[in-house]
């Protein structure tokens, strides 16, 4: 992370700049006058350890696989940077979550029971409807809100699901030792929807409610037994965290997805098959959803993550490391 701190304060300057063209596609014209090829592209990613990695993945695949075509990065973007880069041209290739584009860019709420698999078409038919924007094969990693447990925990109770977890709640008349957010105990989408939607009621003499951030040290120093945390954090691959599948589809699912502009894939429709070669060395890459998979991504996730916040590596040498370590550069 602290190798991280360093590319924040460079993007802070660069990014102030704007893109400066670093997206437009560089379209030169064939001598016979035949269509304009695309020579150069560009591919964004936000600034966070995940999307430091799959901004590397794409960056790099593209860059081995694609001859003739300059392949540019631009990282440390906000959500909504990322957002007007692709729609306006100035980027072409990004990874985004499907959560964020059906509740942020497209203002709708999230229904619970929609789950990944529907979420996605959703997303993907309204975004190359709407804004020629073509969504590819899914990561199946939904970095969503989550409830984790300490494994000791998890296997005397012989836990797998939310299910599982909701069915120990009705079991024990709700007391459990159980740890979320302020915000999250009080919206009508939070935890009275969650307990209606999973058929049970927490003991409010168990419930342990705290500001954003600190529910990871109450489950860490064993304050609980269940606590709320986000479901591809790092912090799950350092303390060996079961994270419980939501198998009733409750939190929004948020599955990494790489994007194209159609203009972009037109010109050079090999990018499809290079980057869902990429989605297909995750769990589940090119496979319907189901929540063994989801679980199954999210810890290849986690240990991503962990590579760079805890061993100290680069975000380029881990993504470098998994194209090696796959076949696919």
């Amino acid at each position: 992370m602290r190798r991280l701190l360093m590319v924040f304060l460079v993007l802070a300057l660069s990014i102030t700049l704007g893109f400066a063209g670093l997206g437009c596609p560089d379209n030169g014209e064939e001598p016979n006058g035949e269509e304009p090829t695309i020579t150069s592209i560009t591919v964004g990613c936000k600034g966070f350890t995940e999307q430091f990695l799959i901004g590397e993945l794409m960056k790099q695949i593209l860059e081995a696989r694609l001859e003739g075509v300059t392949v540019t990065l631009v990282d440390g973007l906000s959500t909504s940077m990322l957002r007007d880069g692709i729609v306006s041209g100035e980027l072409d290739v990004i990874a985004e979550y499907t959560g964020t584009a059906w509740m942020v860019h497209f203002g709708e709420e999230y229904t619970p029971g929609v789950d990944n698999n529907e979420l996605y078409e959703l997303v993907r038919a309204r975004d190359e409807d709407e804004n020629d924007i073509i969504w590819l094969d899914p990561i199946w990693n939904n970095n969503t809100y989550a409830f984790a447990s300490w494994p000791e925990f998890v296997e005397e109770h012989e836990l797998v699901t939310l299910s599982d977890l909701a069915e120990l709640y009705r079991e024990m008349d709700g007391q459990i030792d159980t740890c979320f957010t302020d915000e999250w105990d009080v919206r009508p989408d939070g935890r009275p929807a969650f307990e209606e939607h999973y058929g049970f009621t927490y003991d409010p003499d168990y419930l342990l409610v705290v500001e954003a951030g600190l529910t990871l040290g109450a489950l860490q120093t064993k304050e609980v037994e269940v606590g709320m945390v986000f479901a591809t954090d790092s912090w799950m691959a350092e303390l060996g965290w079961h994270v419980y599948q939501d198998d009733l589809s409750f939190f929004p699912p948020y599955d990494m997805t790489p994007s194209v502009r159609a203009e972009v894939l037109e010109a050079l429709p090999e990018i499809a098959d290079i980057l869902n070669e990429l989605v297909a060395s995750f769990p589940g890459g090119g496979q319907a959803a189901t929540p063994a998979l989801v679980g199954q991504a999210q810890a290849v996730w986690q240990e991503l993550n962990h590579m760079v916040d805890f061993e100290n590596q680069w975000p380029d040498e881990v993504a470098e490391w998994w194209l090696q370590e796959n076949n696919l550069i």
